[in-house]
């Protein structure tokens, strides 16, 4: 009897000792709030937005901006609901931090802030959902439809990429809404009244988390739906900027303006768009830096039509994977079969990449284009460093620059520039997508270059047969 008493006692001193040592040791605890911030549309509103915590058992506030309530903290629910002051006679503020403490059982503690502001700038895209949302104005709040008008059970959103960390702001879904913010360019302290302009994707999610759709985010200070931003060809309305870019460097030698005119690049029938080059000139061939997740990198994948199931399905599920084009399948990304219908020439397809109210030409459009004159006779010297040519309508004599930033090629999904005639290479060329399937499963491009020899082998081609597989800017036109 003693011996087991005496046994028993081992073992609860051997027990504490365990305890009192796993307590002196750090505790595993998390807890984050993935917008970042709770932004209201006036004075008096609440909003409400989610956290994620591990071994968290309360929360408290230790610091609350002037005149704003926390209603609620629910953790069975994981929400905390805020209200904005509605007045402001006694030093209330529109906007603020407010400082979070969360405690886990033993004592232990994680502290975050979150960003609560007034916003009452807002523009509502929710009623005309589409793959691609311009957004060109600063302190302003913008709302989609993460759901594609009730196609998509979307539980959730998380920020894919962006081309420049921050450039999207409290990205959040509530009541069936998502909701981002944009700031404002500052210089030396100063605001600048422009955005940050730049590329993001958003990815959408259901309740097991997986990808159900994303969209891309073009931001821009130059709206390339505005009237002085779009062209007119043969009666049709197009942008004069490239789906993702920031202007038309209009044959300007500026490097930083031909980069900011060059935009995104998709492959044939895809929704999605894929980042260029760091720089103009495409230095290393190297993909431009793309963040998520608090400024961490990440990058694109680059995968084997024969080593995935490379369908339309895979395609929108996997919206950061190049697919290598298929020999076998003339060099579609397709692992078999050529779909015609993916991008259509007579209406919007739903793998269109362009805004609501606009979609991808047919290669009619540039049936009656040619090179300028004046540029085609520019002496090479001077017309290399403008990266693009002016082409001009034989019926109307109208004119229109377009700029030539490569292709990501359809071998391997790399970044090139350099045409591949090994008889006469060239220093750049220029592609621009159609919605025309072409013979042999390819499709039709607008296609142009210059020539290190002699301006008399410029080329040009109003609508060149292209592999499926590769990527390359494309312009939207009016529906």
């Amino acid at each position: 009897m003693k011996r087991f008493v005496y046994s028993v006692a081992i073992i609860s001193a051997m027990l504490l000792a365990a305890v009192t040592s796993s307590c002196s040791k750090e505790e595993t605890k998390s807890f984050v709030v993935p917008a970042e911030g709770i932004l209201v549309a006036k004075p008096g509103d609440s909003g409400t937005t989610s956290f994620d915590s591990s071994n968290i058992t309360s929360i408290s506030a230790t610091s609350t901006p002037a005149g704003w309530i926390i209603d609620e903290i629910d953790m069975y629910n994981s929400t905390i609901t805020v209200t904005a002051p509605s007045s402001f006679d006694n030093g209330e503020v529109e906007s603020g931090t407010i400082t979070l403490t969360g405690y886990t059982p033993t004592g232990n503690t994680k502290s975050l802030s979150i960003y609560v502001a007034i916003v009452s700038n807002e523009v509502n895209y929710f009623n005309a959902p589409a793959n691609c949302y311009v957004a060109t104005q600063h302190t302003t709040r913008y709302i989609l439809d993460p759901t594609m008008g009730g196609r998509f059970a979307t539980a959730d959103v998380k920020l894919l990429w962006e081309t420049k960390e921050g450039l999207i702001l409290y990205l959040d879904m509530r009541d069936g809404k998502v909701t981002f913010y944009l700031d404002e360019v500052e210089e030396d302290d100063e605001p600048m009244n422009k955005v940050h302009h730049g590329n993001a994707l958003i990815g959408g999610y259901d309740e097991s988390g997986e990808l159900l759709w994303s969209w891309h985010i073009w931001v821009t200070n130059n709206d390339p739906m505005a009237a002085e931003n779009t062209i007119t060809i043969g009666g049709t309305t197009m942008m004069n900027i490239n789906l993702g870019a920031e202007l038309n460097s209009n044959g300007s030698k500026d490097g930083a303006e031909v980069y900011k005119s060059y935009g995104m690049y998709y492959q044939w029938g895809r929704k999605d768009p894929f980042v260029g080059p760091q720089n103009y000139d495409f230095p290393g061939n190297n993909d431009d830096v793309m963040y998520y997740d608090g400024g961490k990198y990440t990058y694109l994948e680059y995968v084997e039509s024969t080593d995935v199931d490379a369908t339309i399905e895979y395609a929108s599920a996997s919206p950061m994977s190049l697919i290598k084009g298929n020999k076998d399948n003339a060099y579609d990304w397709l692992c078999e079969g050529h779909n015609d219908d993916l991008w259509s020439s007579t209406t919007k397809s739903v793998n269109d990449p362009c805004p609501a109210g606009w979609r991808l030409p047919d290669a009619s459009l540039f049936a009656n284009l040619s090179i300028d004159a004046s540029y085609d006779e520019m002496a090479w010297a001077e017309l290399q460093p403008i990266y693009g040519l002016k082409l001009v309508d034989s019926e109307t004599a109208a004119e229109y620059f377009f700029t030539a930033q490569g292709r990501r090629n359809y071998l391997d999904c790399r970044l090139d520039i350099i045409n591949d005639d090994p008889t006469r290479p060239v220093p750049w060329s220029g592609y621009y997508w159609t919605t025309t399937p072409a013979a042999d499963g390819n499709a039709k491009a607008l296609y142009f270059d210059l020539n290190t020899a002699t301006r008399t082998w410029n080329g040009f081609e109003a609508a060149r047969d292209m592999h499926r597989a590769n990527a390359m800017p494309v312009r939207c036109v009016k529906e």
